[in-house]
């Protein structure tokens, strides 16, 4: 069975209440999870966050364009300059 990373966060939350540390988390996603389970260090990173009192275990929001439209763009620029320089190629 699968446990999203949302899932897992939650499981980090409860741990943290429980009073564990992030060893005692990773090793418990390991047994539990195998090679689904999250690495050490995003462990670590929500682990401190909610000794910190973080409540959300969701993503937060990130202000900014979304990568898939700075990719686009830059497609597009390659593009008008290979029409432009016709010795020029754009590997795909």
């Amino acid at each position: 069975m699968e446990v999203s990373r949302v899932e897992q966060r939650a499981s980090i939350k409860i741990s943290v209440l429980r009073g564990r540390n992030e060893m005692e988390c990773h090793s418990e996603f390991g047994e539990a999870l195998g090679n689904n389970a999250l690495l050490y260090r995003p462990v670590a990173r929500w682990v401190g966050k909610f000794q910190q009192e973080r409540v959300s275990n969701r993503d937060e929001q990130h202000s900014g364009r979304q990568l898939s439209a700075r990719t686009d763009l830059a497609r597009a620029v390659i593009e008008q300059l290979t029409d432009e320089e016709w010795r020029w190629t754009l590997l795909s």
